[in-house]
């Protein structure tokens, strides 16, 4: 049976959930707020390459900032509205509790029955308690909406872990063991799929943990420098919250 070692934190906040307050928004409304609201920059392994910009280029009549953008990061849509794919077609797509929520409210949506079969799963159903009933429906939601996904885009599908989790390195792990399992029902191959954890210190060692089995991830929710080091020096993919 494998041990698995777990790191001692160097610092204590990244390890302990935040209190409660009655001022700020709850953890799951934040992850709403945070996911719609502020633009996430991911790094490729050509970005070094691109960075250089010729400035006179950008500032032509026939140039958008999204082009400008696009000459040195990829473009992952986080929307469910984007239906467009032959006119802008992305090269990578996200898959989250919030794209769901945004699903649900659009029966129009291309991967609106993705989320109907996952609701009418019968395994799902047998379970008794509800908790376990409740996580079962949403892990095959987001599995059977990242599967569509992964036919109409190139690269990767990354999948959100539940953030309920990210206190818990044992519990997030397992999550991510589970989705893979369903993607693999599915016939998507993990070499299609990314993880996305919060980076809290336990989200950090599971990252680590699962990086070491091979398993594709990176980190979200990156807002302090110290956050960024960390995930350096472990060799972590994250996304950065400006």
């Amino acid at each position: 049976m494998r041990t698995v070692t777990l790191q001692s934190p160097p610092y204590a906040a990244l390890s302990i959930p935040p209190a409660p307050s009655s001022s700020s928004f709850s953890f799951r409304n934040s992850t709403l707020f945070f996911n719609t609201c502020l633009p996430q920059f991911r790094a490729s392994s050509s970005a070094s390459t691109r960075f250089a910009l010729d400035a006179s280029s950008i500032q032509t009549a026939s140039t958008t900032e999204l082009d400008a953008v696009s000459a040195f990061s990829e473009i992952v849509p986080d929307t469910v509205i984007f239906d467009d794919f032959e006119k802008f077609p992305p090269t990578a797509a996200t898959v989250s509790s919030s794209l769901l929520l945004g699903i649900c409210g659009l029966p129009d949506t291309i991967f609106r029955n993705a989320v109907d079969m996952a609701l009418a799963d019968s395994e799902c159903y047998g379970l008794e308690n509800t908790e376990a009933r409740l996580s079962c429906f949403s892990s095959k939601a987001l599995v059977n909406v990242g599967g569509d996904m992964a036919k109409l885009v190139p690269g990767r599908v990354s999948t959100e872990v539940d953030a309920r989790l990210a206190y818990d390195t044992h519990a997030i792990i397992r999550k991510v063991h589970d989705l893979l399992k369903l993607y693999n029902d599915i016939s998507i191959p993990p070499q299609r799929l990314l993880f996305k954890i919060p980076s809290t210190w336990q989200g950090i060692e599971a990252a680590r943990l699962l990086e070491s089995e091979g398993i594709q991830t990176h980190l979200t929710f990156v807002y302090r420098y110290l956050f960024g080091v960390i995930f350096l020096l472990n060799a972590l993919s994250f996304e950065v919250h400006m």
